[in-house]
């Protein structure tokens, strides 16, 4: 999508775990937790129908689908394809990618696929063409000839495929040369693929716009990572703007592409720099700041029910950027992606673990408990907070346990640990104000511009489906006594 370029109550029962609601940033120090999250999305919950004429009919919910965009294939894709089958109806898979270098000698990179697992999916596939913006011209004939390489490689390996998207961030200025090189790719297809396109924003007031429309099947409008990166990835009040212009001028079906990932926006002395799917920060020795934006899922769930009321026959659906791949640090788990595609309930549940080097565990949540729960042998205790939703919470800034015969103790990753009325208590250290990287827990920071976003370091958020590691304490017993929030 070249995003590459562009750069997102307090129960004081005392036996209980704090849980916070939040739709802040997602970043934050994880490790898989043991067992899945519990996936909260209701499948039932389908789309309201809404009326889209004067004949009171109503239109079908919109088509979800998704982009698969790694470079490299590993077994978490095939986890993945498998998981998002019930939700998903098509697939956007990138096949080719290219890249202009200042010597004209162009970057071309196939993506080798697995064919077996996508030929195992019954889903509509289209294969998606990704020409980088930075390219002075297009080789028509290249580029074509290019494609029909890949077309021919998939075809020889039995993978059918419905169309083709082109994925190109051309400048306003170049629409008509895009336009024809467009007509000649259409005249070259198959007749049974269809071409799509991916467009942005700024097109949309272009007077060559509308005869790119001419040489194309579909439009897939990407309202996402298109400003200034220090403004967040995703504007819900312009993206909307964008789709009504869309609707009014638009002569073929389109759908709009939302996101469901994280980028780093990185202050260097020429300028800001955006790191996303490809690590940029070891590359910079001049690095001031970075900050740490991720894709808001409640706002985009709200964003998803406004889409569904859109009375214009031409929009068909909604594709999220991108499949959530296990290990993947900058996009949503899929628990969430699913969550929001179906409008089911978003949630964190957030709990401490304790485990002993017994492997015993004691888990204190928010649900309802009669009597401590106790560990009684001398042992080596582990502290780590899991969050068990399906969105980012609040980490829970103090933490009050009481320990019998405790020998010693210590606080990590964030936190620290002291002796008070007899407890002892892990907090949140109020000056880890630090640039924080993706693996880390970072400050919320969700769509706001750089210079208040550094400012904003009082929340700190786990993700769904990750645990943090705060500390350790060697007792006879050990449980949570209670959490008190400053």
């Amino acid at each position: 999508m070249g995003i590459g370029n562009l750069v997102k109550n307090i129960s004081r029962n005392q036996w209980f775990l704090f849980v916070l609601l939040s739709t802040a940033v997602f970043m934050s120090a994880c490790q898989p937790v043991s067992e899945p999250s519990e996936l909260t999305a209701n499948p039932d919950a389908g789309h309201t129908a809404e009326v889209t004429s004067a004949t009171a009919m109503p239109r079908a919910p919109l088509t979800q689908e998704v982009y698969i965009w790694q470079r490299q294939w590993r077994p978490a894709n095939q986890t993945a394809l498998v998981q998002s089958q019930g939700v998903f109806q098509g697939l956007r898979i990138l096949a080719l990618q290219a890249h202009p270098k200042p010597n004209g000698a162009d970057i071309w990179f196939e993506v080798a696929v697995n064919h077996a697992w996508l030929q195992a999916d019954p889903r509509p596939k289209i294969a998606v063409i990704r020409l980088d913006g930075q390219f002075v011209h297009l080789n028509d004939e290249q580029v074509i000839n290019k494609i029909s390489q890949v077309l021919t490689h998939w075809q020889a390996k039995g993978t059918h495929i419905a169309g083709v998207e082109i994925d190109h961030d051309s400048a306003s200025s170049k629409l008509p040369v895009y336009r024809d090189f467009l007509k000649k790719l259409k005249a070259q297809l198959p007749a049974d693929l269809k071409l799509s396109i991916t467009a942005l924003p700024a097109w949309l007031n272009s007077a060559d716009f509308p005869a790119l429309l001419t040489n194309i099947d579909e439009l897939v409008l990407q309202i996402h990572s298109v400003s200034d990166p220090r403004l967040g990835l995703f504007d819900a009040d312009q993206g909307w703007q964008w789709v009504q212009q869309l609707s009014k001028i638009s002569t073929v079906p389109y759908l709009i592409a939302l996101p469901a990932y994280g980028s780093a926006v990185i202050s260097t002395a020429s300028g800001y720099k955006v790191e996303s799917e490809t690590p940029l920060r070891g590359q910079l020795n001049d690095t001031h700041a970075v900050e740490e934006l991720m894709a808001d899922p409640q706002v985009l769930q709200t964003f998803v029910q406004k889409l569904q009321s859109h009375a214009d026959a031409k929009l068909k659906g909604i594709i999220w950027f991108r499949l959530p791949l296990e290990g993947d640090k900058r996009v949503w788990p899929l628990d969430t992606l699913i969550a929001v595609a179906q409008q089911g309930k978003l949630a964190a549940k957030i709990e401490l673990v304790i485990s002993s080097d017994n492997d015993t565990q004691t888990t204190l949540a928010t649900e309802n408990k009669t009597k401590n729960q106790e560990i009684l042998k001398p042992q080596l205790f582990q502290l780590s907070l899991i969050n068990r939703g399906n969105i980012a919470g609040d980490i829970p800034t103090t933490l009050s346990l009481a320990g019998q015969a405790c020998s010693g103790y210590d606080a990590q990753n964030g936190y620290r640990v002291i002796q008070k009325n007899g407890l002892l208590v892990w907090q949140w250290r109020a000056d880890n104000t630090a640039a924080l990287a993706p693996t880390d827990t970072a400050p919320s920071a969700t769509n706001m511009p750089m210079p208040q976003a550094n400012k904003q370091t009082q929340k700190h958020m786990l993700n769904p489906g990750c645990q943090k590691v705060i500390g350790w304490a060697r007792c006879e017993s050990l449980y949570l006594q209670g959490i008190y929030a400053p």
